[in-house]
């Protein structure tokens, strides 16, 4: 994908059909990840070497790379057990599997777009390149906006919760 966040846009329906079961956090971190050889280029300017090598852009590093986003989120999650005596299992699991499925979905979309990549490096070849990037990310447009509108109705319904908020829209002018 030329446009990183468009990866993102595969967690709207994710929310949508499967609410807290996906972490999106994991996700974008891992997503992020990815890319930042691009992000670094595109954005700063600096020299990274090649974007979809396969020490990022192969199904075992980019398991590779969820594995060790998920280690520090399991870690968050037993101590917050040990100190508070709250299983917190189901945050954990959406914690992985946000991981996984990050990177694992940001392989698959590139090798459909990129023919340089190896997805199942050390094994040459990319049998899901067919060079549609203009389709790909135009399919994942709409949902990347969901998501963003998804984000702003979740932000508003928290602000309308909070008590500082109803002060404020409670004093008359």
């Amino acid at each position: 994908m030329p446009i990183t966040p468009l990866h993102l846009g595969i967690l709207a329906p994710l929310n949508h059909f499967l609410p807290g079961k996906v972490s999106n956090l994991s996700f974008i971190l891992v997503t992020l990840w990815l890319d930042a050889s691009a992000i670094g280029y595109y954005a700063f300017g600096l020299e990274m070497g090649e974007f979809h090598g396969p020490e990022t852009h192969s199904f075992i590093a980019a398991t590779a790379i969820a594995g060790m986003v998920s280690i520090p989120g399991f870690i968050y999650y037993l101590l917050k057990m040990l100190f508070t005596g709250i299983s917190n299992e189901k945050e954990a699991m959406a914690w992985l599997l946000g991981s996984y499925l990050g990177g694992l979905s940001h392989i698959l979309l590139d090798a459909m777009v990129h023919s340089e990549m190896f997805p199942f490096h050390p094994l040459a070849g990319n049998p899901f390149y067919w060079g549609g990037m203009g389709e790909i990310s135009l399919v994942l447009v709409l949902p990347f906006i969901w998501l963003i509108f998804q984000y702003v109705s979740y932000t508003v319904g928290l602000a309308r919760k909070s008590p500082v908020v109803e002060r404020l829209l409670k004093r008359q002018p």
